[in-house]
């Protein structure tokens, strides 16, 4: 057994795993509010919707249309229970305790990463090539990636695969791959061995964001790597007070209307007048 500290194995590997973090409970609540958006729109196109699990829940709507299913995919990183899953008290006090961090910035929203082999979406995503999240936050040194299982994850469903030690390498050049993917160039990135992270419900992985990570391509048929993900910056950083708290995130506001006509005087009305 190690006899260091979560903060001494971290900054020594650039990850920490932490077990048991968070309650099963407190777990379920982001797990089921996703479901539930994924059996909304099945209900909306009128199809049956089975009592099942979230997997199948999914497959139902990817199977019925793909289009709709892509779309709530990208939308299910603004659900409530996943922001106060993200924002859990356990993960705030061990940020604060382990880490020492006094002060603390939120640079962007959640993420929800979603990875099944019957899931897959032509030329869409699946899983991440080697890659650090400095370049995409771009604020404390210190920065820390919180990565939180939905289900269980071992060798055979897609792990999370990181590259120990390689937040020792600074900021490495990296680049595009894709529309939106960059990809580190090193030959260390390479040549050296990636650790799968096995994990479990209740489980919480803290990162470096100059550890150099991707998702791993191996999974089995019928499982799905359901996880959800936010960054933390450090406001006692040097650098970042130096530098007045930068992000590389952008803020902005869609003001034309996604749907034209919409809504309709009836349409507010009937709101307020079911309530």
């Amino acid at each position: 057994m190690s006899t260091l500290t979560p903060r001494e194995q971290f900054n020594r590997d650039g990850f920490y795993i932490a077990r048991n973090l968070i309650g099963l409970k407190d777990v379920l609540p982001a797990k089921e509010g996703l479901r539930r958006c994924f059996a909304n729109q099945l209900t909306h196109l009128g199809a049956t919707v089975q009592d099942g699990d979230i997997f199948s829940t999914m497959l139902s709507l990817h199977k019925k249309d793909i289009g709709r299913y892509r779309k709530l995919v990208g939308a299910l990183w603004r659900k409530a229970e996943v922001f106060d899953l993200m924002h859990h008290s356990n993960i705030m006090t061990f940020l604060q305790k382990q880490f020492g961090w006094e002060d603390i910035f939120v640079p962007g929203g959640q993420v929800v990463h979603i990875m099944s082999g019957e899931l897959k979406i032509p030329d869409g995503y699946f899983g991440l090539i080697p890659h650090q999240d400095y370049p995409s936050v771009q604020g404390s040194l210190d920065g820390v990636v919180v990565w939180v299982p939905l289900v269980k994850v071992d060798r055979d469903n897609y792990p999370l695969e990181v590259l120990p030690g390689s937040h020792l390498f600074g900021l490495l050049p990296s680049k595009q791959n894709g529309d939106s993917t960059w990809e580190v160039i090193d030959e260390r990135c390479m040549a050296e061995t990636y650790i799968p992270i096995e994990v479990d419900v209740g489980d919480v992985v803290f990162m470096s964001m100059f550890t150099v990570h991707r998702s791993s391509q191996q999974g089995s048929v019928g499982r799905l790597r359901l996880a959800v993900s936010t960054r933390f910056d450090n406001a006692s950083e040097e650098t970042f007070i130096e530098r007045c708290y930068p992000t590389a995130y952008i803020r902005t506001v869609h003001r034309e209307q996604y749907s034209k006509g919409f809504p309709t005087i009836e349409q507010v009305t009937k709101v307020f007048k079911e309530n």
